[in-house]
């Protein structure tokens, strides 16, 4: 009788160890389906980080001058730094990182876009910005960078000359969005520009 009894007992001891493993199984299932239902939900984010080379600090609504530095290189890059192979992947990212403030701004950088593209595509262009000299204004986030820029373009084309760019920021929630971005020319510009050597080719 007390085997009897003994064998009950491990049988409900197994019984229950059984269960507490399928229930144990069935919610790591169960996590599993939502985890994965997570992921595949999610939306991919990209964030513009600009190169730590230097101090980069905040106070307030005030960058330092290598924060707007560094910032305005990696900006340059994705705006200058062009093929017909990247230049969409770059100005969606540029469009994400741009400021809402200013719906003008906004325009303003849908239409180089859009200008860009047709250029690039249309010549098979291929375009790069080596920075020379930046002039930085904390106080407004403003940066005035100025360099050589480089285009290929056809089987032989080639032009490089020296530009002037500017960059201007806002500081919303915590991160440096792109304001504006135009060019510098210089009033009394005599040498051809790379809209009329293109048009060279055609």
């Amino acid at each position: 009788m007390a085997k009897e009894v003994d064998t009950q007992s491990m049988n409900v001891g197994i019984m229950r160890q059984r269960n507490f493993f399928a229930g144990c199984m069935g919610l790591m299932i169960i996590a599993n389906f939502l985890l994965v239902g997570r992921l595949s939900s999610a939306s991919e984010k990209i964030i513009m980080v600009p190169g730590i080379t230097k101090d980069l600090t905040v106070e307030g609504a005030i960058v330092s001058t290598s924060y707007l530095e560094e910032t305005a290189l990696l900006f340059a890059s994705a705006l200058l730094d062009l093929t017909a192979d990247t230049i969409d992947f770059k100005k969606n990212t540029i469009l994400k990182h741009a400021s809402s403030r200013s719906e003008k701004s906004l325009k303003s950088l849908q239409q180089y876009f859009a200008v860009k593209e047709e250029e690039h595509k249309k010549f098979k262009l291929s375009t790069s910005f080596t920075p020379k000299q930046m002039h930085v204004d904390s106080k407004n986030l403003q940066v005035i960078m100025e360099g050589v820029l480089t285009s290929t373009f056809g089987k032989r084309g080639w032009d490089q000359s020296n530009v002037k760019y500017l960059l201007s920021f806002d500081y919303i929630a915590g991160h440096l969005r792109l304001k504006e971005f135009a060019q510098i020319k210089p009033k009394d510009r005599q040498e051809k520009s790379l809209q009329e050597k293109l048009k060279d080719v055609t």
